[in-house]
């Protein structure tokens, strides 16, 4: 090859080496043609480069997964401070392994018979309407609302198997992650009577930071079958425009998905817009949040006057269980359902009616007076007039005509006459 190579030759072709070694007699020297026939066998090629590349690298990716186990075993035997904290260092180090297993999870395509067979038609309620094991329900608000004190009544009610917005609940430890500080969270605990509690868990935004957090391992851990995580865009690290990002925010909501997948009801707290909207829309960030949601609850103040107490639950969901809307007020620190707010809002205007109406025919008065008077929408006022006429409790008169309007006092009640004592 040397001797081609000074003669102008090419010296990586076979059959040319051959024949200038037939030539010279040198080929059974040399080996024989066996011989020469073998020397390329095992020697790499240019066509084939790009496999080649990806040997080493694969090669390269075997030398690093051994690395990380050598260096979580050895930081396991020489372990000899703070379990939690060896732990945590372990879960950072083993993280790409996890990840890069559960990319190759087999997908598992079922058919309709099969998954049929395979899950459960009952809902597992904890609260029924509104969180379930293996759902996720976000609940949103605007700041200073009462969202986190309806939470931790929920919480408290869940944690004894107490009613719920008068609902029963299933009985369950809980594990909250909280971003308010240790001195304002304390006292949200004490109005919900949690302070003391072993069943409850809670994890400080202030002691996650420059940590990873795992809150379904810990709910495995304790048992829990509920998750709290207020706020989520803080918990998940969403800053500035990355709450509007729905690729960041389907991020965010990925481990949530998994804790559902093991059966733990998952709640997640989010902030409303300033300017509100509808529910579903009126969360701060990415419509991907809600989208990724089984349940959408969102707590806000009623319109017009009302108590300070007194607040609406709007809710959006996939479950025919849960409604579209519920009156509540706070009292001493629990909130009470009042009902539907439509007929809420009847009873309240036919109590304010009975307060106002005449009782002699004389002072009888139509309903644009008793509009004025109750200071009520006229259609609830028409509602509550209708289901007080039909009662019995308010008489009409008058033909319903321009110039005869019907008028309202309050009927004449009949009771039998007793004997004096």
């Amino acid at each position: 090859m040397k001797r081609l190579r000074e003669q102008g030759k090419p010296t990586n072709d076979m059959v040319v080496i051959r024949e200038s070694l037939a030539r010279t007699s040198e080929l059974d020297q040399a080996g024989g043609i066996a011989y020469l026939s073998s020397i390329p066998d095992g020697l790499p090629k240019v066509t084939n480069l790009r496999h080649y590349i990806e040997i080493v690298r694969q090669k390269s990716l075997l030398r690093q997964r051994a690395y990380i186990a050598e260096t979580i075993l050895e930081k396991l035997l020489s372990a000899n401070g703070d379990a939690n904290e060896v732990f945590r260092e372990v879960a950072a180090l083993s993280a790409s392994l996890r990840e890069e297993v559960g990319q190759k999870r087999i997908l598992n395509f079922r058919s309709g018979a099969a998954f049929a067979a395979s899950t459960e038609s009952k809902i597992e309620w904890i609260a029924p309407g509104y969180v379930a094991k293996g759902s996720i329900t976000e609940v949103g608000a605007k700041v200073k609302v009462g969202k986190t004190t309806l939470i931790l009544n929920l919480v408290g009610a869940a944690l004894d198997g107490r009613e719920f917005l008068e609902r029963a609940t299933a009985k369950t430890p809980t594990v909250y992650l909280t971003e308010q500080p240790a001195v304002s969270f304390r006292q949200a605990m004490e109005r919900a009577d949690l302070l003391g509690r072993n069943d409850f868990y809670l994890l400080l935004y202030s002691d996650t930071l420059g940590v990873s957090w795992s809150a379904v391992e810990e709910c495995k851990r304790v048992g829990a079958g509920l998750l709290i995580v207020d706020t989520l865009p803080q918990f998940a690290g969403l800053v500035g425009d990355s709450e509007n990002n729905s690729g960041d925010a389907l991020a965010a909501m990925e481990p949530l998905q998994r804790a559902a997948a093991e059966g733990i009801a998952v709640v997640i707290v989010r902030h409303e817009r300033k300017s509100g909207g509808d529910v579903g829309d009126s969360g701060r960030g990415s419509s991907a949040f809600p989208g990724a949601v089984d349940v959408v609850l969102s707590l806000r103040r009623p319109e017009g006057n009302s108590k300070k107490t007194i607040r609406e639950l709007h809710a959006r969901s996939r479950f025919s269980e849960t409604p579209a809307e519920l009156l509540v007020e706070l009292r001493e620190n629990t909130y009470i359902s009042l009902g539907d707010p439509h007929d809420a809002a009847v009873k309240a205007a036919k109590e304010s009616i009975l307060t106002v109406v005449p009782q002699t025919e004389s002072e009888a008065v139509d309903l644009k007076t008793l509009i004025e008077g109750a200071k009520i929408p006229r259609a609830t006022v028409q509602r509550a007039v209708d289901e007080l006429l039909q009662e019995g409790k308010l008489a009409r008169i008058g033909e319903g005509k321009r110039g005869k309007p019907f008028k309202y006092l309050i009927a004449e009640i009949h009771s039998c006459p007793t004997s004096d004592i």
